[in-house]
């Protein structure tokens, strides 16, 4: 049976970016539905709390449900720059999904400082859920710069959460469908028409100036030896 995991996305509308006309709650849903894309293509199951839906309301989901791992996705504010994960404890059980975690999406941020994984015991995510929860703060939404980077790139941190929950459950991370290798595949698609066959190099030719006279001026003989 696959892992459960459940994501809890920020309800925080009032969290304005500072770049963007756009919210906390608005982006981390954006990351969220990223990150269940992600880990649903790597075997999980995974259930997503509504938006805007009350935190007390998604604990209880969790639960119910029974989650193998709750996991909250917040942006930061208060002038800094970086990811941070927290957790109840720093128990071994707690670390070994809030380190990799941690280290994946600290990878792809444009915040630097190294905030680590921090013990939150009061968070209500942390202490009332039945399995084990880690609170990622993305990065600092109130930077201009960051958050235009936030906005751009849901789907980057999305797939980052799903390499650290892959990481920590000893799963193959399954890289997403490469599109470029469709646009390739596109490019040397050639669609060709032929108008006629001929065993007589006189025919064919006299066929051609036939064709090319109508206006196809890029039309040619192709030799195929049977």
């Amino acid at each position: 049976m696959s892992k459960k995991i459940y994501l809890s996305p920020s309800n925080q509308d009032g969290n304005m970016y500072a770049y963007g006309n756009t919210n906390e709650m608005e982006q981390c849903n954006r990351i969220a539905d990223a990150a269940k894309t992600a880990l649903e293509r790597c075997g999980f199951t995974v259930k997503k709390a509504a938006k805007g839906q009350a935190m007390s309301k998604s604990i209880s989901e969790s639960n119910s449900w029974g989650a193998d791992l709750h996991m909250c996705i917040h942006t930061n504010a208060g002038g800094g720059q970086g990811t941070m994960c927290m957790v109840y404890s720093k128990a071994s059980a707690n670390m070994k999904y809030a380190q990799p975690i941690y280290d994946a999406v600290q990878a792809v941020t444009p915040g630097k400082t190294d905030y680590g994984v921090r013990e939150y015991p009061e968070l209500a995510e942390l202490n009332g859920t039945s399995c084990i929860a880690v609170y990622t703060e993305v990065d600092f939404h109130d930077n201009a710069n960051i958050a235009k980077w936030l906005i751009n790139n849901p789907k980057t941190v999305g797939e980052a959460f799903a390499k650290g929950v892959c990481k920590a459950f000893g799963v193959s991370y399954k890289t997403p469908a490469s599109s470029s290798a469709s646009t390739q595949t596109a490019k040397k698609t050639v669609y060709r028409i032929q108008v006629g066959a001929f065993a007589d190099k006189k025919n064919a030719d006299a066929y051609l100036k036939k064709v090319q006279a109508a206006g196809f001026k890029d039309a040619f003989i192709t030799v195929v030896t049977k």
